[in-house]
């Protein structure tokens, strides 16, 4: 017999340092199983959401639109005064306009994205209820989307005549240098979903 030769056995494992070692395998399991799954809800609503996107090559973004809201057409003399994108419901309640910042709109000249925000939602406010009144319930929020950042402003018109009340949402949001707005205009009977009107903003990607 060598020895140098040992038959002693191979040191044992405890039970103790067995129970640690499974459940570690388990975790690390358990976290990759986690990690393929968040992954694959990802890429899933990131095609869906893909799927249902507006894009505009003449204001240069894209946008998921609400629920129940739908592109409208721009043919011959219909035009839009503001904006290069108008959204509507089917029984053509409320409005929203979309459309990138520049010259052509006045908010344009405040670089700060909370100002030019408001005074986007002050003239828009101006422009489609022109009738005397007190605005009041204003708030203000930060944007920020998957590619873009900003700010939105809202107001509620309590008109003078005793009309229904008109409510205003505005965001500004940019992505580089670029940047781009939308504004959501309701009333008392069909008010502004804030809430719709934020992740619309948030939406909003660079082509």
């Amino acid at each position: 017999m060598d020895p140098n030769h040992s038959d002693a056995p191979p040191p044992q494992v405890s039970r103790r340092a067995a129970r640690w070692i499974l459940a570690l395998c388990g975790v690390l399991l358990l976290g990759s199983l986690a990690a393929f799954a968040y992954l694959g809800l990802s890429q899933w609503r990131s095609s869906t959401e893909d799927g249902e996107r507006i894009v505009s090559a003449a204001a240069g973004m894209s946008f998921v639109a609400p629920q129940g809201w739908d592109e409208v057409p721009q043919e011959g003399d219909d035009r839009l005064v503001y904006g290069q994108v108008a959204l509507s419901k089917p029984t053509g309640e409320g409005m929203i306009l979309l459309g990138k910042l520049d010259d052509s709109l006045f908010a344009a000249a405040e670089s700060d994205d909370a100002r030019a925000a408001c005074s986007l939602a002050s003239g828009m406010g101006e422009f489609f209820f022109p009738e005397s009144g007190e605005r009041v319930d204003r708030e203000s929020k930060p944007v920020k989307g998957a590619e873009v950042t900003g700010d939105s402003c809202y107001y509620r018109v309590e008109f003078s005549s005793g009309d229904p009340d008109a409510e205003v949402y505005a965001a500004v949001v940019r992505s580089g240098d670029q940047r781009w707005w939308l504004t959501w205009l309701g009333n008392a009977t069909v008010p502004v979903d804030r809430q719709a009107a934020h992740a619309l903003a948030e939406s909003i990607r660079p082509l």
